[in-house]
């Protein structure tokens, strides 16, 4: 059911008497769970503000040293619409972000997507890997024992307990990526009636592939690109960031960086079937918990749905 009023607005006066719009909602996770292409859709709906400056704000875990005014002026561009959002997909598993981000939109709707952990660690490994975080002689094993974030962002149930400490069950909502290849026009009017916008939308990017896995061209260039990026964005000086990204994007640096598309020749080698039944067993008692948590068997979802699903879901990245 659509809400016939809007919504109460969160509006904070600042340091220099602005009077700017806070978000009533965020997308917190998790990392490599699908959450681009919630953005996608959700940008387009008319009722729905995201900031178009940036795709991920990672204001409550990483740039929270940079103000409330810093933040609130990435919504300077809204207009009336129903709700606000903040996609920012790291703040499920960051310790900090939670108090945070309580102390400064308590009453935030909370969307939660989910996924496969054991696809998710591989595609956060080829994210990293792509982006040179990783020195790329490590295979996956290897990486994920020397990089605890690639294992432990997917222990989803552990990373929720400090937000159920803080919020209501009733502010927090659990999405599952499955659900979105199987039918995302009945995902998406889901995620449109928890945030109370018209569920009947739809989105031109509903059945776009979005974020998915590419190629670089050479791996130190994309090593480079993406320390410079992350130099830009830590600025505090927002205009000088966003001027940086607005060229980047007219140059068409991303195509300088990467393929249009995976080159299995280079990219690394996926997990064997050893690495995926040592994933399988790592979570298992996270995802049961999870399971009891949300009202949904994960476990036979996730972990028990067969070796040729598994194949198939991993070499989609």
């Amino acid at each position: 059911m659509v809400r016939k009023q809007p919504l109460a607005t969160e509006r904070f006066r600042l340091n220099m008497g602005d009077d700017l719009r806070l978000p009533d909602f965020a997308i917190i996770g998790g990392s490599r769970c699908g959450t681009q292409w919630l953005r996608a859709c959700l940008i387009e709906h008319p009722q729905v503000y995201l900031t178009s400056e940036v795709n991920e704000i990672f204001f409550f875990d990483r740039y929270f040293d940079h103000g409330i005014q810093w933040y609130a002026r990435l919504f300077c561009g809204y207009g009336g619409e129903r709700r606000v959002g903040d996609i920012s997909p790291t703040y499920l598993a960051d310790s900090l972000a939670p108090r945070r981000l309580h102390d400064v939109l308590p009453g935030a709707t909370l969307l939660v997507s989910l996924r496969d952990p054991v696809q998710r660690a591989w595609s956060r490994y080829l994210q990293m890997w792509r982006k040179g975080d990783i020195d790329p002689r490590l295979g996956f094993r290897q990486a994920c024992e020397t990089m605890p974030e690639i294992i432990g962002d997917g222990e989803y149930f552990r990373c929720l307990q400090s937000w159920t400490g803080l919020f209501p069950a009733e502010q927090l909502h659990y999405l599952v990526l499955e659900d979105a290849k199987a039918d995302p026009f009945a995902h998406l009017r889901r995620v449109y009636d928890i945030l109370g916008v018209d569920p009947e939308f739809r989105a031109p990017s509903t059945t776009e592939k979005v974020n998915e896995h590419q190629t670089p061209h050479s791996l130190l260039f994309a090593k480079v690109a993406f320390r410079a990026s992350r130099l830009l964005h830590h600025n505090k000086r927002l205009h000088t960031d966003l001027m940086a990204k607005r060229l980047a994007k007219r140059l068409g640096l991303k195509r300088l960086v990467f393929k249009e598309g995976r080159d299995p020749g280079k990219d690394p080698s996926p997990p064997s079937k050893a690495d995926r039944a040592w994933l399988a067993a790592h979570y298992r008692d996270d995802v049961s918990a999870l399971s009891e948590l949300t009202g949904r068997d994960l476990v036979g979802l996730w972990l028990d749905n067969g070796e040729a699903a598994e194949r198939g879901r991993l070499a989609a990245g």
